[in-house]
Parts: C-alpha cells; structure tokens; sequence
C-alpha cells in the first residue's frame, strides 16, 4: 500500500492553521458573539425587512418589494437564488464566523494562486497574509460592503483556476475556472467580476503572444477554448440572477436614461459620466500604497494630543477638545470624501519593485500592465481622455460608479509580483550580482522615496482639504500642520519597514541568514505593517452585541403613530432623515425614499424633476409657521407626491406625522389623457396636469389607446381589496368603461395583469406608474409579479450547476486515481 508523504502535506496544513489563526487573532470579537457595526448591513435590514416579513407569513420569498422608491424587485435587494446546486460549496467556504471567515477565505485564494505559479508553500503565507490584509478590505468590512469583499476574496481564486489551465493541465483548469468563477458570481458584486475579467483578458492578451512567439497557437486555441466553456457554465449556474439583473439593469442608473437634457455628460448606454468618476484617485494619491497618510488618511480621523488642532482647542476647554480630535478632516486628497486610504504595504511594494528588474519574460510584463491600466482607470476625471475611452467604447464599462474602485485589481497584482520576486530571490541558480543590483534599486525607489518625503513633506502638496473654505482660518492652518506631521510620520514609519525588510534578505544574500528564518521574518513584518494599518479603519471600537443592531429599528414614537393605519398599502416621506439616502425608515414602512444602487432609472428622473422641488416647497410651508389649512393646500398642490400615494409625511420623529388628505390612493379613474412623443414631452406634463384628473401616455401605447373617450362616472370605483409586495388585488365597479391609474411602479419586466381571469394589457402612466382599461360593471383586477427571466433562469441554473459539480467530482476523482497510479 503506498504511504501518503506527510512531509510534503504539513506546509500546507500549516498554511491553513496560520490563516485561521491569525484571521480569528485579528477579530477576537466575533468570538464573544459581537458583529461589526456595519452602515450597509444595518441599511440592507432596513430594505430588507418587507420581504423577510412576507416570506414569514406566506413561506415564499416574494420578488418584488414597496418598501423603498415606490417599489422595485426585490432581488435586486435579497433574494436567494437557491436553483445554482454550487452554493452547497460556496456556503462551505467561509470557516467560522465573519468578518474574520472574510480574511481567511481571501488568504486561502491567494495562497492558491501563488501555488499555480509553483511558489514554495511558506512564501505563499507571506503573499497570503499581504493580499487579504489589504487596508481597502477592512475598509469596506467596516462599511459593511461585504458582498464586494467576498468577490474580493475569491479574485486570486479564478486567478489561479486560468493560470493553471495554461501552466499545467488545461481541462483541470478549465473545470476549477467554472467553479471558481460560479462562486465569485454567487457573491453578487458585478463590478469587482467585471475587473477580474479585465485582469483575465490582459494574461490572455500575453498569453496569446507567448502562442504566436512560440508557434503553439492549437494549444492556445484549445486552452482558450475550454476556459471559455467553463466560464460560460459559471454564467449558466447563475442564470436566474445573471438574467434577472441583466434585465432589470437597463432600466436602473446603471442604464440610460430617456432624457434628451444634459447630452455631453452621457454614456452611450450607461451612467452619466460625472456619476460614474464622483470618486476618482488623484494621481498623486496613488503614492497611498506605499504611504498610507499620503493624502491623509479617511475623511475623519482621531488626532493625537500633540496635535495643533488639540492645542488650539484646549486653550479655552480641554474636554471638548478631546472630543474634537476624534473627528478631524485630515484628508486633503482629490475625492468628495473617503473612508481611507487604499494601502498595499510598504514592503511589497519594495518587493514589487525588486520584481521588476529580477523577473524576466511574459509574467512581469502581464501583471505591470494590469497594474498601471488599474492605476490610470482608478484616476478617474483626473485623467479623463483614458476614462472617457473606456466609458464610450469598452463593453460594460459605463455600467459602474466609483473608478477607484478598479484598484482592487492592483491589490492582487502587486503582491503577486512581489512574492514571485521572493521566488525569484531564493533560487540557488540566480546571479547574485543582479539581486544585490536590484535591491539597491528597490531600496533606493521605494526607500528613497518615503525619505524624501519625510523630509520635504510639502513635496507632496499644499496640505489643503476640498471643504477647508468653509473653516475658520485659524483652524484651517492649525489642521495643514497636523496633515504635514501625519504624512511624515508615515512616510518614516513606511521607510523603516523597508529598510527592515531589505536588510533581512541582504543577511540572506550574504549567508548571514537561513532561508527558512528569513520567511518567518519577512512574514512577520508583513503582517506588522499591515495589521497596525488596518487597526486605523477597523478594530474593537466597530464592534457591538448583536442585540444592538435590532435597537437600531426601535419604533419611534412617529412610526407607532403610523403603524395604528390599517391600510394595506400606502406610502410614507420622512423629512427626518436624508429621504433618498436612507432605508431605515423602511424597516416598518413603503417609502418614496429609501437607499439602493437599484433605483429605476425613471424614478431618480421622477427625483430630479419634481419631488425633491416638492419636497423643498413643503419644508418651506413648514418652515414659515403655516396654519393647517396652508399646510393642506400646499400638499393638494404636490402633484407628484400625491400620485405617489403618499399618505403619511414625517417632519419630527418624536412628533406626529402630517396626513395627507389629498394623497390619490391605490388606485382612480381619470376622465382624460395627454399624449406625449417622448420622455422629455412625458415628464414635463406632469407640470401642467392634475393627476387625479389626466394621466399622460406616451405615444408607444398609443395603439392600446387609440380613439378611445371615458365617460366619467361619479359612482365608479376602484379598491385595494388584497396586498403582498408581489401580488394586489382590486375590486372595480363602474357603469362605462374607465381608465385606471394605479400609484405602482410600472416594470413590464416581470408584472403582468388579469382581469377578472382573462390576461389584460397593462401601459405606463405619468411616466413611473401603472394604468389599465378596465372594462364597465364589477371586476377583480390583479397585478402579480412573474418575471419570465427569473423563472427561465433557475432551469437553467440548476441543469448548469449539477453538470458542473459532475465534473468537478469527475475531475477529482481523476487526478486522485492519476496521483494514486503514479506512486
């Protein structure tokens, strides 16, 4: 019987102890039963809580929710799209409890990518531990974008999966690809998949030389081919949610809109363009992966108490001034504002370097163009003919916001580099002139740089903060110095953990220092850099009890008042809160505002156009004293609100809310309509209309309408008799034939209509809603929410996922019987 070689295992083993350990090291909270006070999350429950209620009551998860923006699907929030059978290992992936599971799987995917490229399992920890503790990791962990960090995670994953099928063994490869690439999908953050395949296409662009370099084109041919295969297995297991979104996105910010005004700042086909680079790196904040406090670090950070803003201030009241450092705007970079600084470590950036000038051939060239095109994208506005070619001419590019966000791909790039520059390093048959020729270089770069800086500080700017106008100047000035003192302090700290690092693989260079020990040294500093680093954005203070996270939903003393309302469906503005840029209020309510990047395109025009400038004439009534009466006739005059079924208006949470009597209801008859060409003509009518009077149609439906009149009849009605999110039922009664109009959000996508049994067309309405013919005498109208992509795509789901998982057990079982034969 052969003896399985523990020896060879043990590396491996460890490798995975150490990343536990030092994940549940770095987040010992989790193990007390505290979460992370995470914005997002807490926003997420807020949005979220209609749908987990229904799905209680009724036992079915419903698509569609009214707790947010009139309503939108609800799978554009939380849906589970259980039909792909390979969240069986996905939901196995995460070791123990987040955020910490985050850290691990992250090191895990890049201990395997390392791994691809043949890297000695103890270098691996090292590449490992500098990957998942990237400071843009815990960052987005404390804000709560926990999706993005998974997808984050499995990045260097479906990395590895692409490498292998070129290096080693192209149908293992391809089979991993599908999987790993299904998993990363399951994560549900298109924009990171979307960089990920943007690192993918510039290996296969090197790849594809190295083919037509060396006469192997068949064989590239055939890789390529089986990578695509897998790919498209990993799309066809997420079918129901690649569809549905897919779908739905068109429709949403991520699409174009249908208005003709502001032509230059468009897209083709996806977000204006100064929305897509609101948060563009400045060039010069690039200089961050190397020194964090480049730029200063997060938008409002804790100084110290030898700070000039601390003095300052407790000149006149020490305790207050405690409380003022905390807080401080010390970033002074070209963003609107931050939550920190994207930082890759001092020291492998230092190695990156080293990489460069010791790694030959196609692997150095690759991940350097995948590097400065992250960097250049990430820029933003600030380098605009590049972002603007991308934005008009790649595929898909218009659909994303915040540019900066492609440095992710960098994030994985360079620590790559860097540990295949230890790779490199450590092999016995290299010149051992050229590594001390390249260290001298790294050090002199990287080291050179930070000690400059340190040194002449004001090099790196004029220190001032895009909001400093609005301060007093006094505190202005105090605050440039202590943004001076915070950039040299890092550029010192950045310089000595280089210094520390080359220093330890000179002793290597020059036998004063066993290869074995230096891994060990050379892990610890990494992880020293980078843990100090994170601990800045994410350490005990973010955590809390869970019990605590459902304090945030207490009802106040307005939503009890609400709540007393018996009416299945009606919809409520909080003025209280920033209406479009918070869903708490969602938790007990249907809303006009709420929080989502999932917004119909439409509906933020809706925004624009007419409710914020209804909103401000509101407050304006309230604001100048006025009398009920004025207060009721103000409201009568709000159009857009009232179509909207706004029932409720909320000004004070611990006040009672202001009914609205001239809200419209769940649904009317009009006695007339206006025809419009365009979306221009359609929503600049909702000027000029009463829209319990006149509905405005656009000329599409036109054949729906055409020489139809509506007699009015002052006994018809029309009642909201029965409510879910994804399904209303309505009772009719009229004597002549009537149009209806319905406060719902038209998506023709997935709603559909009977009336009575009989399938019925229904047509847009004031541009957001929804509107029927309803045949004269007494009818039940229902409105349910199918949409055929959904259905379609859980067929093709689940057929997809279990061919997948065949192979991937076919694969499995394969190379163990192959390993077994060859002993």
């Amino acid at each position: 019987m052969n003896k399985i070689n523990f020896k060879k295992i043990v590396p491996y083993l460890a490798a995975l102890v150490i990343f536990i350990g030092i994940s549940y090291a770095y987040f010992p909270e989790v193990l007390q039963g505290k979460i992370v006070n995470q914005a997002d999350v807490s926003s997420w429950r807020g949005a979220t809580n209609e749908i987990l209620k229904t799905e209680k009551q009724t036992g079915e998860k419903p698509l569609w929710t009214n707790s947010m923006f009139g309503g939108m699907p609800s799978y554009m929030i939380s849906t589970d799209f259980d039909a792909n059978q390979t969240k069986v290992l996905y939901n196995n992936l995460f070791i123990g409890k987040r955020p910490a599971s985050y850290i691990c799987l992250a090191m895990i995917s890049f201990f395997l990518l390392l791994m691809a490229f043949g890297v000695n399992p103890w270098l691996g920890i090292i590449g490992a531990i500098a990957f998942a503790f990237s400071s843009y990791n815990f960052i987005i962990i404390q804000v709560g974008h926990n999706s993005k960090m998974v997808a984050i995670a499995l990045m260097p994953m479906v990395m590895a999966s692409v490498i292998y099928a070129f290096k080693k063994n192209r149908i293992i490869g391809s089979i991993c690809l599908g999987v790993a690439l299904a998993l990363e999908i399951i994560a549900k953050h298109p924009q990171i998949t979307y960089y990920l395949g943007i690192t993918i296409f510039i290996y296969g662009l090197y790849e594809l030389y190295n083919a037509i370099k060396h006469k192997a084109i068949p064989a590239f041919l055939k890789t390529t081919g089986l990578l695509i295969i897998g790919a498209g297995l990993a799309v066809a297991t997420n079918a129901d949610y690649m569809m549905t979104m897919s779908e739905y996105s068109k429709y949403t910010m991520r699409g174009p809109s249908e208005l003709s005004h502001n032509a230059d700042n468009k897209t083709t086909s996806g977000i204006d363009k100064d929305y897509a680079t609101a948060w563009s790196y400045g060039i010069d904040e690039t200089f961050n992966l190397l020194i964090p406090n480049y730029n200063g670090g997060a938008s409002a950070s804790e100084l110290s108490e030898d700070s000039e803003i601390y003095k300052l201030f407790s000149r006149q009241d020490p305790t207050y001034a405690k409380q003022v450092i905390k807080q401080m705007p010390t970033y002074w970079g070209k963003q609107p504002g931050t939550s920190g600084p994207v930082y890759i470590g001092a020291i492998i950036i230092f190695l990156f370097i080293l990489g460069l000038y010791i790694i030959k051939g196609n692997t150095k060239w690759w991940i350097l163009t995948a590097t400065l095109l992250s960097f250049a994208l990430a820029w933003g506005h600030n380098f605009m003919p590049l972002t603007e070619f991308f934005l008009d001419y790649i595929p898909m590019y218009n659909k994303f916001r915040t540019v900066s966000m492609i440095l992710v791909i960098a994030q994985m790039t360079i620590p790559l580099l860097a540990i295949l520059a230890l790779k490199r390093f450590f092999d016995k048959n290299i010149n051992k002139k050229e590594l001390k020729k390249g260290l001298k270089i790294a050090l002199g770069t990287t080291g050179g740089f930070c000690l400059l800086i340190a040194i002449f500080p004001s090099i790196a700017g004029d220190f001032i903060g895009v909001h400093d106008s609005q301060m007093q100047e006094i505190i202005a000035k105090a605050l440039m110095v202590d943004r001076m003192a915070i950039l040299k302090a890092d550029a010192y700290r950045s310089l000595i953990y280089i210094i520390l690092a080359a220093g330890t693989l000179w002793l290597v260079l020059n036998q004063k220092l066993k290869t074995n020990y230096a891994y060990i040294i050379l892990a610890f500093l990494v992880l020293a850099d980078m843990w100090t680093i994170d601990k800045r954005f994410l350490n005990e203070n973010h955590f809390m009890p869970k019990r605590q996270l459902t304090n945030q939903f207490s009802e106040r003393h307005v939503d009890k008042l609400i709540l007393q309302d018996k009416d299945p469906n009606y919809k409520v503005l909080d003025l209280s809160v920033n209406t479009f840029n918070d869903s708490h209020i969602s938790y007990y309510h249907k809303t006009i505002g709420g929080y989502s990047a999932g917004k119909l395109r439409r509906y933020q025009d809706l925004i624009d156009f007419h409710i914020t400038k209804e909103m401000n004439t509101f407050i304006t009534c309230l604001q100048n004293g006025a009398t009920l009466q004025k207060v009721d006739s103000t409201l009568n005059n709000l159009g857009i609100i009232n179509m909207l079924n706004t029932k409720y208006i909320i000004y004070n949470k611990d006040a009672a809310p202001i009914q609205n009597k001239s809200a419209l209801g769940n649904a009317w008859f009009v006695e007339d309509y206006m025809m419009v060409k365009n979306a221009d003509e359609e929503i600049a009518a909702l000027n000029n209309i009463n829209p319990s009077e006149t509905a405005v149609i656009d000329n599409r439906f036109e054949n729906i309408l055409k020489d139809r009149a509506f007699i009015p009849d002052a006994n018809a009605s029309i009642k909201l008799k029965s409510y879910t999110p994804d399904k209303l039922v309505y009772k009719s009664n009229a004597t002549t034939e009537q149009l209806a109009v319905f406060s719902e959000i038209y998506y023709d996508k997935g709603w559909k209509v009977k009336i009575d049994d009989n399938e019925a067309t229904h047509f847009r309405a004031n541009y957001i809603l929804r509107s029927i013919i309803v045949p004269k005498g007494e009818h039940t109208i229902t409105f349910y929410f199918e949409p055929d992509s959904y259905y379609t795509g859980r067929t093709i789901a689940w057929i997809s996922s279990i061919f997948l998982l065949l192979l991937l057990f076919s694969s499995i079982v394969y190379k163990g019987y192959y390993l077994y034969k060859k002993k």
